[in-house]
């Protein structure tokens, strides 16, 4: 039995998740089907815990459990695989860790997720309405983020420059 996480056509019914040996995978509430079959997870927890383990470590590296809870916000236990294993996770984090390892550098998106993650969480600016008032900056998330890209981009930009400057005067 083979679990893939990914994007597959939605169903009459419920949210589409990936393939399981091939058939398209959706979960009706918190109940797998395949084939207009209902399936128990102890049924199909060992298939996806390798399926969550890929997708996962393709997003968000080896050590995923710390970074899928921060993306999600769903607590640390409940990313946890023992717990996935006994208890699955909801849909909607399957789908997420799916689509977020089809993409072309899913890596580098999982970076950006948390780093997303972040800036909504307690340590971001868009944690509470308090903090949004006091920062007085930008006060739309994605326009936060574009902001917080373009700074990376330009500091990234600029390490990559010093250091060519470095290694010329090196060679010189």
């Amino acid at each position: 039995m083979k679990i893939i996480l990914k994007s597959v056509p939605d169903q009459a019914e419920g949210i589409a998740v990936g393939t399981l040996d091939g058939f398209p995978l959706y979960y009706v509430g918190r109940t797998a089907h395949v084939d207009g079959r209902a399936l128990q997870h102890g049924d199909i927890a060992e298939a996806m815990i390798d399926a969550v383990d890929y997708a996962a470590a393709q997003v968000l590296g080896g050590e995923w459990s710390k970074p899928l809870a921060l993306v999600t916000g769903l607590n640390a236990r409940t990313c946890n695989r023992d717990r996935i294993r006994q208890w699955g996770l909801p849909p909607w984090v399957l789908v997420l860790l799916g689509r977020a390892s089809e993409h072309r550098h899913a890596r580098a998106l999982g970076f950006i997720l948390q780093g997303a993650a972040m800036v909504y969480r307690d340590v971001g600016p868009f944690s509470d309405e308090e903090k949004r008032d006091r920062i007085g900056e930008i006060t739309d998330p994605l326009a936060f983020m574009a902001s917080l890209s373009k700074t990376a981009d330009e500091m990234v930009a600029y390490a990559r420059r010093e250091r060519e400057k470095a290694a010329a005067a090196r060679g010189a």
